[in-house]
């Protein structure tokens, strides 16, 4: 039997995992919730879930393996985001119009967000320039607000620099609403969003498991690069439920696919802001509903208020 320890394993994607998980009576299941594990007891595999754990269990022992599979430390560079938007822009891929400096801003609105991957960091939207004088805080930068709906991601498995399975999606709906978790996503494939993923995996000699996020420019008429996410991200499953080789990969566990073409994280919706549960409420009808967490135990956080709102992340009106 496999001792497996999941870090963060309050994390969406550790739910997803330990349900999938307890299905092979191979492996033996232990959680930590925090980022970092401080015991003594020994484990076959690893599992840093989010951001913060992926970050320090790796800075601490280099490169590792799920299974066959090797996460490199060369990986961590993504969690700059300024490094990673200049490798972009530098292979010939679209990124944003992008500040440091907000003094040379002149045009809104603006979105920021924070200079380093941190889970759910500071980020928002600046609409004048008054507002963006009372934005104090040393560790963002700005870009130009895309002006579409959704954002487009690619989960992706890859081994040196070569994408060795994905599954497509766009994000229709998140919490909370300007950049999050998944609401509603739904199935979607456009070459150009694979080519563009290849690129930035191979120019970074990425080895292991991520997600690239896209936004749709119609200053441009194509796609724009917004970030890489070097982890594990929180709407795993419904790359599982298409696309079961993300766990035969990683943990040998074998599923049928079952091809879906939208799906409603209903203990979400829950959890968002009044105007999205509205704006969501048809697709209930015509999604396939899924959770990450106990519906009950989100109605108990909607209604302590223990979720995210709007109002914690600072977002100028």
């Amino acid at each position: 039997m496999k001792k497996v320890l999941i870090l963060e394993s309050k994390s969406d994607q550790a739910k997803t995992f330990e349900h999938y998980l307890k299905r092979n009576p191979l492996y033996k299941i232990l959680f930590c919730p925090d980022a970092d594990y401080s015991g003594n007891e020994t484990f076959d595999i690893i599992v840093p879930t989010g951001a913060n754990s992926t970050f320090s269990y790796v800075s601490k022992n280099g490169n590792f393996k799920i299974g066959q599979l090797e996460y490199s430390k060369n990986n961590l560079i993504t969690f700059d985001k300024i490094k990673t938007l200049k490798i972009v822009n530098n292979i010939g891929v679209p990124i944003p119009t992008t500040y440091l400096d907000k003094n040379k801003i002149d045009f809104f609105p603006i979105f920021y967000k924070s200079l380093r991957e941190e889970g759910y960091a500071k980020r928002g939207i600046v609409r004048n320039n008054e507002d963006l004088i009372k934005l104090k805080s040393n560790d963002i930068f700005y870009q130009e607000f895309i002006w579409s709906k959704g954002t487009y991601s690619v989960g992706f498995i890859a081994d040196r620099g070569k994408i060795i399975t994905h599954f497509t999606q766009k994000e229709v709906m998140s919490y909370p609403y300007h950049g999050g978790s998944g609401v509603i996503l739904e199935r979607f494939e456009d070459p150009s969003l694979f080519k563009y993923t290849q690129m930035i995996v191979e120019e970074i000699g990425y080895s292991g498991w991520g997600l690239t996020e896209f936004k749709y420019s119609n200053r441009i008429k194509d796609y724009v690069f917004m970030e890489v996410n070097a982890k594990f991200w929180a709407s795993i499953k419904f790359a599982i439920f298409n696309n079961p080789n993300f766990l035969k990969y990683l943990f040998d566990v074998n599923i049928k696919p079952e091809p879906v073409d939208r799906v409603l994280y209903i203990d979400r919706l829950i959890l968002s802001d009044f105007a999205e549960i509205f704006a969501g409420f048809p697709f209930i009808f015509k999604s396939r509903l899924t959770k990450s967490k106990n519906i009950m135990t989100a109605l108990k956080d909607r209604i302590t208020g223990n979720r995210i709102k709007a109002q914690r992340i600072k977002v100028m009106k």
